[in-house]
């Protein structure tokens, strides 16, 4: 790949720019659907630590250690606890960024958190 001024150039030509207004053009459309995000983020919180506490007693072991070693000594309310903290931070992040940018931060939550869901859900389903 050679750069030559604006144009990177490899088998094909593409404006730097492009780049640039692809990703705009997707934090815009992310944008529309934030609230739907934060909800989405609100539910996987309460659905993770139910379903953690589910798998806690039918024998199944926190993945995270320093998880792990605070349930065992303050019990599943901690796991709650951390993440209501985690999502009063990710609030103040939010009110931080623009309207565009702002929108990672529900979409940076609800990824792994969906994906936590579906693990648990999956494992319980398997015992």
């Amino acid at each position: 790949m050679v750069a030559e001024g604006d144009v990177f150039t490899t088998d094909r030509t593409v404006l730097i720019g492009t780049i640039d207004g692809w990703c705009s053009a997707l934090l815009d459309e992310l944008a529309a659907v934030e609230r739907e995000l934060w909800l989405v983020v609100a539910v996987t919180l309460i659905v993770d630590v139910w379903l953690t506490h589910i798998g806690l007693q039918h024998g199944l072991h926190e993945g995270n250690p320093v998880m792990r070693a605070a349930i065992e000594t303050f019990g599943i309310a901690v796991l709650g606890l951390t993440k209501i903290g985690v999502l009063g931070l990710a609030g103040l992040t939010r009110q931080l960024l623009s309207d565009q940018r702002g929108v990672v931060v529900p979409l940076g939550l609800a990824l792994p958190w969906v994906a936590a869901v579906v693990i648990n859900a999956a494992l319980l389903v398997s015992l």
